[in-house]
C-alpha cells in the first residue's frame, strides 16, 4: 500500500500522521495552521513542523510520500486551500494533494463513507452530517465572532462576561478567582483591558479553568457549562431534523476537546438531543480526526488509479 499522511489542522494544533495503509507510522503535532487566525507564516510553519516530525520516526522521506490530505479550519475558502495545498505541495513533492474541511475528517474517521452525525466541540465547533442517500448538512461553525456555539471560545467569552456580571453584583464564585489569576490580574479593569486590547486573548484557555471551578461545584462555572451543552445540542438538532424526517437510528459521534474533558456538559448534550430523538445512539469519538484524512488520502489514490 501507498504512503500517505492525514492532517487534522485546527485553530489550536495541528497533528500529522504518516499510514502505510494498515498502521500508523509515525505522528506529530504542532502549533495550529488555521490561516485566518494564525497567518500565512505561522501556518507554513506548522505544518511543515508536523509533516517532517511524522516522517522522521519511520525515516521516510518526503518524495517516498504519494498522497497527502488536509482537513484545516478554514478550507471551505478556495484561496485558503489554494495557500495550503501550495504549502504541502513544497513539503512533499510528489504527493497528491487533497485538502478538506475539518468537518469532513472527523465524519470519515468515525463513518468512512457511511451515515452519520460528528459533532465537534474544541476551539471552534461546528455539526455535520450524511444520510444513506449521501445527502450532507452542516450548522454552526461559523466562526468564533458569530457562531461556534458550545465551543472552547463560546464558553470562554461567555465566562468573562458571566465574570464581570458577578463583579457588578458583588457575587462570589470562585471561577472569578480563577481567570484573574490565570491571567494575573487584580482588578476588574484590568480584566476589562485585557480583554479588549487589539491582540485578541485566546479565550478557549478558559475553558479549563470552568471545568475545574464547575468540579468543585461553582455554581456559574456549572451554569455555563450547562448553557454550552445545550447551545451544541441545538446546533445538533438542526443537521438531525434536515437529513433524517421522523424517528430513524441515528450515529452520532462527539469529538474535540471541550466534549472530551467536561462530563457535565456531555450530559447536558445528551439529554437534549434524547428528549426530542431517543432513538440517536450518541457516543464520545474514540478516533483521532486525522484517521479520517488517512482515509480520505488512501481514497483519493485509489479513484486515481481507476
Amino acid at each position: 500500500m501507498a504512503l500517505v499522511i492525514g492532517i487534522d489542522g485546527g485553530g489550536s494544533k495541528t497533528t500529522a500522521a504518516l499510514s502505510d495503509g494498515t498502521s500508523v507510522l509515525g505522528a506529530c503535532t504542532a502549533a495550529g495552521c488555521n490561516i485566518n487566525t494564525a497567518g500565512v507564516e505561522a501556518a507554513n510553519l506548522a505544518l511543515t513542523s508536523a509533516v517532517q516530525g511524522a516522517l522522521a520516526p519511520a525515516g521516510i522521506s518526503a518524495e517516498s510520500v504519494s498522497g497527502v490530505c488536509a482537513g484545516v479550519a478554514g478550507a471551505a475558502s478556495p484561496e485558503v486551500a489554494a495557500k495550503l495545498a501550495g504549502m504541502l505541495a513544497a513539503l512533499l513533492p510528489r504527493a497528491a494533494v487533497r485538502i478538506v474541511g475539518d468537518t469532513l475528517i472527523a465524519l470519515e474517521s468515525d463513518f468512512q463513507g457511511g451515515p452519520g452525525v460528528v459533532c465537534i466541540s474544541g476551539t471552534g465547533s461546528i455539526a455535520f452530517g450524511r444520510n444513506e442517500r449521501g445527502e450532507t448538512a452542516r450548522a454552526g461553525g461559523w466562526g468564533r465572532l458569530v457562531s461556534d456555539e458550545g465551543s472552547g471560545t463560546w464558553i470562554g467569552l461567555r465566562a468573562i462576561s458571566e465574570c464581570l456580571h458577578a463583579l457588578d453584583m458583588g457575587r462570589s464564585s470562585g471561577l472569578v478567582t480563577s481567570v484573574m489569576h490565570h491571567w494575573q490580574i487584580a482588578t476588574r479593569e484590568q480584566l476589562v483591558f485585557h480583554c479588549n486590547r487589539e491582540q485578541i486573548p485566546n479565550f478557549a484557555d478558559v475553558f479549563p479553568l470552568v471545568e475545574e471551578s464547575s468540579e468543585a461545584g461553582d455554581p456559574l462555572a456549572s451554569e455555563i457549562l450547562a448553557a454550552a451543552g445545550t447551545s451544541l445540542a441545538r446546533v445538533a438538532q438542526i443537521v438531525l431534523r434536515r437529513l433524517w424526517v421522523g424517528q430513524s437510528p441515528v450515529e452520532m459521534a462527539l469529538t474535540g476537546g471541550v466534549f472530551a474533558n467536561s462530563g457535565r456538559l456531555r450530559q447536558v448534550f445528551c439529554n437534549v438531543i434524547r428528549s426530542e430523538r431517543p432513538e440517536v445512539s450518541i457516543r464520545l469519538s474514540q478516533r483521532e480526526p486525522y484517521m479520517g484524512a488517512i482515509y480520505l488520502a488512501q481514497r483519493s489514490l485509489v479513484d486515481k488509479s481507476r
